[in-house]
C-alpha cells in the first residue's frame, strides 16, 4: 500500500503539466519497480541475505524460554506483573513481519512460515494461561505446582504427557476444592500450549508443515486508518495549494515529495517523530547529492563511475540502517531514499547547478511543510490511540458476552488481541502513570476475552453432544454478564451433566469450570468491560 501511495505521487504529480506523458511515465516506473524487485531477490538468493530463517528460529526459542521462566516464577509464588505479560506479548507478536518474510526467502519458506505462525500463536496462548494461573491463590495445590514447574523447566515429553493425563483426570472427575479445579483446568492449558509451541519450533527447524494450519491475524484500528487516510489527503491538498500560490519552479516535485513522505509516514508508529527526522535528513541528502554530482562525478557520463560515486552514500546509509538507534536508522533511511531523488541520475546527466539548487530547496521546504502538517492536521496522539485500543477491546469482549460470535478460531483471535496489546505497549506511557495502568487494564480484558471465547466453544461442543438441552441457561447467564447467574448456571450444568455419557459429562464439567472462571473475572473488575467508561 505504501509503495502504491508514493508511486502514484511520483507518476501523477511530476507529470501534472504534461498529462499526455503519464502513461509512459507509469510504464517506466512499473518497469523500474520490477527490475528492483528482481535484483533484490537475485542478490538475496545468491548471498543468502537476509537469512530470516536462522534469526527467527533463535528468536522463537528465546521467546519460548522467557515464557517458560515467566510461568515457573509465577508457579513459584511470585506475582505476575501485567506489564511483563504485555511485554512478552509484544515480543511474540513483533515476530510476525519476520514470519511473513519466510515465505519469500526460499522454496521451503511456506512450511517454515506455517510452523512459525503455529509457534507464535501457541506462545501467546501460553502467556494467557500463565496469567490465569497467576489470578488464583498462590498456595493452591503446591504439589501440582511443583510438578508443573519441573515439567516446564525440563520439557521431557513423557513427563509432560503423564502430567497432562493427571490434570485431565482432575478436570473430568471434578475436584472438591474450586480453586484446585480451576488450577487444574488452566495448568492443563499451559502444558498443552507449551507442548504445541515446542513442537512448532521443531517444525520450523526441520522445515516441516505443522499439523494444523493457523493464521496469525494482526489488529488494525479502523478509526486510526480513516484518520490517517484523511490526514494524508488534506496534507497533499494543502501543500499543493501552497506550492501553487508560491509560483516556484519544480513545484510539482514539491507536491510529489510531500505525498511520498506522507505515504512513508504511515509505516511508523510516531508520525511526528518521522516529520522531525525528515527535516534533519533532507538537507543531508541534498548536501550529499551535491557533493556526488559536482565533486565526485563532475561531468562524467560512464555508468560504472556513477555507481562508484554513489557507493559511499548508499553503503553508509545502508549500514546505519542496521543500528539500534531508531532515530538514526530512520534518518539514514530517508537519506538513502531522497539522496537518489535529488541526484536524479539521467542519461545523459545534465549537471545543471540551477536545477540542483531548486530541487534541494523544494525538498527541504517539503520536509518542513510535512512536519508542520503532521503536527497540525488531525494529529493522532498516543493518548487518543490508547483510548481507541482500550475502547475497542472493551467493546469486543462485551459483544462476546452478549452473544456475538468471533469470526476467527479462539487461538487466532487470541493472537489478534495480543497484537493490540503489543501496539499499546509501544506507546509512550502517560506522564502520571509510571506503572502503565492502561496495560494492566488491557491484559485484564485480554484474559476476559479468552475466557469468554473458551466457554462459548465448550458450550457449543456440549450442545452438539447433548442436543442443545443443557446450555440455554448458560448462554442467558453470559448475556446477562452477572457473576451470580453464571455461578448458578455452572452449578446446574455440573449437576445435569452427571446424567450424560462420559464424553458429554467431561464437556459439561469443563464448561462449568469455564463459566465459574468468567464469573470470577467479572467480579475482579466489574467496570473493566464497560465500553463507555473513560479510559484516559
Amino acid at each position: 500500500a505504501v509503495l502504491a501511495g508514493y508511486t502514484v505521487a511520483v507518476v501523477a504529480m511530476t507529470q501534472i503539466d504534461a498529462p499526455q506523458t503519464i502513461f509512459l511515465a507509469g510504464i517506466n516506473r512499473g518497469a523500474a519497480i520490477v527490475i528492483g524487485v528482481v535484483a533484490v531477490a537475485l542478490v538475496s538468493d545468491v548471498l543468502a541475505a537476509p537469512n530470516v530463517h536462522s534469526a527467527l528460529s533463535d528468536k522463537l526459542k528465546a521467546a519460548h524460554r522467557r515464557v517458560g521462566h515467566f510461568a515457573i516464577a509465577t508457579l513459584g509464588g511470585e506475582s505476575a506483573d501485567p506489564i511483563e505479560s504485555a511485554n512478552l506479548l509484544r515480543e511474540i507478536t513483533g515476530l510476525r513481519p519476520d514470519i511473513t518474510a519466510l515465505a519469500a526467502e526460499s522454496s521451503r519458506g511456506g512450511a517454515r512460515g506455517a510452523a512459525a505462525r503455529s509457534a507464535a500463536v501457541a506462545l501467546v496462548a501460553e502467556v494467557s494461561a500463565v496469567g490465569a494461573l497467576a489470578s488464583l491463590p498462590p498456595k493452591t495445590l503446591p504439589c501440582l505446582r511443583k510438578a508443573l514447574g519441573e515439567a516446564l523447566a525440563c520439557p521431557l515429553r513423557e513427563r509432560s504427557r503423564a502430567l497432562q493425563d493427571r490434570l485431565q483426570g482432575l478436570v473430568d472427575v471434578g475436584y472438591a476444592d474450586l480453586p484446585g479445579a480451576l488450577f487444574a483446568r488452566h495448568a492443563l492449558d499451559l502444558l498443552i500450549q507449551n507442548s504445541r509451541a515446542q513442537d512448532a519450533i521443531e517444525d520450523v527447524l526441520a522445515d516441516r508443515h505443522p499439523a494444523r494450519a493457523i493464521h496469525a491475524p494482526i489488529y488494525r484500528s479502523r478509526r486510526a486508518a480513516l484518520r490517517h487516510g484523511l490526514r494524508a489527503f488534506l496534507a497533499v491538498l494543502i501543500s499543493a495549494m501552497l506550492f501553487s500560490l508560491s509560483g516556484w519552479p519544480f513545484l510539482s516535485w514539491g507536491v510529489a515529495l510531500v505525498a511520498a513522505l506522507t505515504a512513508l509516514s504511515a509505516t511508523v508508529p510516531n508520525a511526528r517523530a518521522f516529520g522531525v527526522n525528515a527535516v534533519i535528513a533532507m538537507p543531508i541528502a541534498a548536501l550529499l547529492a551535491g557533493v556526488t554530482e559536482f565533486m565526485l562525478l563532475d561531468g562524467v557520463d560512464q555508468f560504472p563511475l556513477l555507481a562508484i560515486g554513489m557507493a559511499p552514500t548508499v553503503l553508509g546509509s545502508a549500514l546505519l540502517l542496521t543500528c539500534s538507534n531508531q532515530q538514526l536508522a530512520s534518518i539514514a533511511f530517508l537519506v538513502l531514499v531522497f539522496f537518489v531523488v535529488i541526484l536524479s541520475p539521467a542519461d545523459p546527466q545534465a549537471y545543471n547547478p540551477e536545477t540542483y539548487l531548486f530541487l534541494s530547496i523544494i525538498a527541504i521546504a517539503s520536509a518542513i511543510l510535512l512536519r508542520v502538517l503532521l503536527g497540525t492536521v488531525l494529529p493522532t496522539s498516543d493518548e487518543l490511540r490508547r483510548h481507541w485500543y482500550l475502547t475497542s477491546a472493551q467493546s469486543e469482549v462485551h459483544n462476546l458476552l452478549v452473544g456475538g460470535r468471533s469470526p476467527r478460531p479462539d487461538d487466532e483471535a487470541l493472537f489478534r488481541d495480543a497484537d493490540r496489546i503489543g501496539q499499546l505497549a509501544a506507546l509512550q506511557p502517560p506522564s502520571n502513570d509510571n506503572r502503565r495502568g492502561d496495560l494492566r487494564q488491557a491484559v485484564y480484558i485480554f484474559g476476559c476475552a479468552a475466557a469468554v471465547r473458551q466457554v462459548r466453544t465448550k458450550l457449543a461442543e456440549l450442545s452438539a453432544r447433548s442436543g442443545g438441552l443443557l446450555v440455554g441457561d448458560a448462554y442467558s447467564a453470559l448475556s446477562g454478564c452477572e457473576p451470580r447467574g453464571l455461578r448458578q448456571a455452572a452449578a446446574d450444568l455440573a449437576a445435569k451433566g452427571g446424567e450424560l455419557n462420559q464424553d458429554a459429562h467431561s464437556a459439561a464439567r469443563s464448561a462449568s469450570l469455564d463459566l465459574i472462571w468468567v464469573a470470577f473475572l467479572l467480579e475482579a473488575s466489574p467496570s473493566g468491560l464497560d465500553p463507555h467508561r473513560s479510559t484516559k
